[in-house]
């Protein structure tokens, strides 16, 4: 069951519409992975999982390089000769290797499609192969968004002003490298409800 987003307060509470894609994206692929019975194609498999494993990485990269990260950066310095500060961001710095968890995700799950490239039929190693990787990017995507919403989204709303906040949502929203650079608005878009929809950016 998926939880309806109804207000966004400030322009970084788009994060948690990011978030409800990523998860929509996740649920339905690691559903179809769970259900791949042997004798059928991989294909709607690999439909599903492109566009998943796109904007995780997209999400990722753009998080890493934005007015956002510098500010996390610089307060967890600041944050040094406080001990509930410092415990708040040492769990924050787990934002490292949870990037890295999603790039092995990703990687894990291409590599199993990459070794049964030309199958045209699913046969049981490839269901044991494939589902058990999918699952951990999925674990993996689920403590990344649950660090960032209970962590990073809130000091961001605290901290950064309007300005700062919007730079780093149009970062995360416009792919400015990408021919299509609304790609991502329309793909968060399709995830959502109708009255998210229409929610003020």
């Amino acid at each position: 069951m998926t939880v309806e987003i109804t207000t966004l307060e400030q322009p970084i509470d788009a994060m948690y519409l990011i978030h409800k894609a990523l998860r929509g994206e996740a649920d339905r692929t690691v559903e179809l992975a769970r259900s791949l019975e042997t004798g059928c194609s991989l294909q709607a498999f690999k439909l599903a999982f492109t566009p998943w494993a796109t904007a995780i990485m997209y999400h990722a990269d753009e998080e890493v390089d934005t007015e956002m990260s510098k500010f996390v950066d610089e307060s967890g310095k600041a944050a040094a000769n406080c001990p509930v500060e410092r415990v708040k961001w040492a769990m924050l710095e787990k934002e490292d290797g949870e990037y890295t968890r999603l790039l092995k995700g990703v990687i894990d799950v291409m590599t199993v499609l990459e070794e049964n490239i030309g199958a045209t039929s699913v046969i049981p190693r490839t269901k044991q192969h494939l589902y058990g990787p999918v699952i951990a990017h999925r674990v993996a995507q689920k403590n990344h968004l649950e660090t960032e919403e209970a962590m990073v989204i809130p000091l961001i709303r605290e901290n950064l002003s309007v300005e700062c906040q919007l730079e780093a949502v149009g970062a995360l929203l416009i792919d400015d490298e990408s021919d299509d650079q609304s790609w991502v608005i329309d793909w968060v878009s399709s995830e959502l409800d109708p009255a998210e929809q229409t929610q003020p950016a």
